[in-house]
């Protein structure tokens, strides 16, 4: 199996068409408002309509209210939505059940007893995303490193066709990651960037190369 990637948190044509040619499975567009990758609906639309047909596309969000939701995706036609915050199972039902869109659940996985939250999400959501922080009601904070996984937890789950591995993700720990945790579908963001939500084609394309070759 191929590896795949999710490039998250995009802003413009050019990162996408990067993304697009580095042969990366998603791109996630972020309609978070405190992240510093987030773009408003507008942004998002114009950006969705280019990738059409060329990409998967992801809407990240996280503790976001159904009104908020609806209105999202009635502007911007997505794949999936991702939830990156600390939404129950039966919040994710009832979006699924009224939106009939595929889901991505993020969650944070530090020790063993995390990893049973993900055979309870995995009935509902078409992927699960695993990482070292989400957006709980204390928000999160952009400027603290996100913290590297301990893939030798996730060694022995079960199934792990529909399990994405996150945190912390680069070029000099990627190879080891999907080694030990036995993953072959990874999200990256903050190493691709140059600075806290600006991505940097060179960087997109370095790592989409190695995951290549993986």
């Amino acid at each position: 199996m191929t590896l795949k990637v999710k490039i998250c948190g995009l802003k413009t044509i050019n990162q996408i068409n990067a993304s697009v040619k580095g042969n990366a499975e998603m791109i996630g567009l972020m309609f978070y408002n405190k992240s510093p990758r987030y773009i408003n609906i507008k942004t998002a639309k114009k950006l969705s309509i280019y990738a059409e047909k060329k990409i998967q596309r992801v809407g990240v969000c996280a503790n976001m209210k159904l009104p908020k939701i609806k209105k999202i995706i009635e502007n911007v036609k997505l794949d999936y939505l991702q939830f990156h915050g600390d939404e129950t199972p039966g919040f994710l039902k009832e979006i699924k059940k009224i939106t009939k869109i595929k889901i991505i659940k993020a969650l944070k996985v530090l020790n063993k007893n995390d990893i049973k939250k993900i055979n309870i999400f995995r009935k509902i959501c078409d992927y699960i995303l695993i990482d070292t922080k989400i957006v709980t009601k204390k928000k999160l904070n952009f400027k603290k490193k996100t913290m590297e996984l301990n893939w030798k937890l996730l060694k022995n789950i079960k199934n792990k066709n529909s399990l994405i591995l996150s945190g912390a993700l680069n070029i000099h720990n990627l190879e080891k990651a999907i080694k030990t945790s036995n993953i072959k579908f990874v999200d990256v963001s903050s190493s691709i960037e140059q600075s806290p939500g600006k991505k940097n084609i060179k960087k997109i394309s370095k790592f989409l190369k190695l995951a290549a070759k993986l």
